[in-house]
């Protein structure tokens, strides 16, 4: 039998098993302590996942082959629920098997309650790249990180009409004219903007969590009212990737990041589930613009993937 324990706290583990290793607690922060009511949503097979995890208690493969590891609807079944403490239920305990409405929304409502006065939602550890060689201290933002919110933030606004997740997209636009050296998330390569996934200085340019910026900046690019500085971002950005895409190819493969313009370094090659996301945000990005050019570049990647080179002289 597996407890899990959900606890009011902060604490920096998510999850953490106790002498007995199966029991679990999951710190829910100290958010929730308030007086008025709290909207809680779990998902058991998640929680359970994540707890076995730490043991190591999950299976390399499911018996139908169809996903590695995890939990799936039947392999667990909820024996009891518990409250400790002083508590008041307002409303029906209800137990789905889906709730992803539900749960989409409370992670939307998140990116409001969280989101700092620069329009981001900052990084609260330190970050090392390149052998330490560049730094990002705590409470650093991300492009990528930005563009998932845009992305979250327009999905809520089309399936609610509340302004509030529009006006939040709108306001983390703010980090995207920001420079990196001013606690932004742009840089510049030879006068073209680039949104940086780790805006460090020098640049790092990496190119999987550049597209993935671009991909948020165009679905709230789409939200009328709200989105034309979004669409002049994404219009900017687009034209570095056609200027800068030529870069990252080796000829039998990607690189990473742009990380040896600035640091005079040995390139740091894209292993090939890296080289594989890029290739699938080029055919996004394809759908998206229907430019020809992306899909050339992808399916040339893909040839790479199955052995191809580029021809020498």
């Amino acid at each position: 039998m597996l407890m899990i324990d959900d606890v009011f706290e902060n604490d920096a583990k998510t999850a953490a098993a106790t002498k007995d290793e199966l029991i679990f607690s999951y710190s829910l922060g100290t958010n929730f302590v308030t007086k008025d009511f709290t909207h809680i949503v779990r998902d058991i097979l998640v929680d359970s996942t994540k707890a076995l995890s730490l043991l190591q208690m999950l299976p390399q493969s499911r018996k139908d082959s169809t996903q590695p590891g995890g939990l799936k609807i039947g392999d667990i079944k909820l024996l009891y629920l518990q409250f400790s403490g002083n508590a008041q239920i307002h409303r029906p305990i209800l137990q789905l098997t889906k709730s992803h409405s539900e749960m989409f929304l409370k992670t939307s409502e998140w990116f409001i309650k969280n989101q700092n006065e620069q329009g981001g939602w900052s990084v609260p550890v330190m970050r090392s790249i390149a052998d330490n060689r560049l730094i990002l201290p705590a409470g650093w933002h991300s492009a990528m990180a930005q563009g998932h919110g845009l992305s979250v933030l327009t999905r809520a606004y089309l399936l609610t009409n509340d302004a509030r997740f529009a006006k939040a997209a709108k306001k983390s636009l703010n980090l995207f004219n920001l420079l990196a050296k001013d606690g932004g998330v742009k840089n510049q390569l030879f006068g073209f903007d680039w949104y940086e996934e780790y805006p460090t200085t020098p640049g790092s340019f990496v190119l999987n969590g550049f597209m993935y910026s671009l991909i948020g900046l165009y679905d709230f690019s789409t939200i009328k009212d709200y989105g034309n500085e979004s669409k002049v971002l994404f219009e900017n950005g687009l034209n570095s990737l056609r200027t800068f895409l030529p870069l990252y190819d080796t000829g039998s493969g990607s690189v990473y990041d742009l990380r040896h313009l600035g640091l005079k370094s040995s390139p740091n090659i894209a292993r090939w589930d890296y080289h594989a996301v890029h290739i699938y945000l080029l055919k996004w990005l394809h759908t998206i613009t229907n430019d020809p050019f992306f899909n050339e570049i992808a399916d040339r990647w893909i040839g790479y993937a199955q052995g191809k080179k580029a021809k020498h002289n």
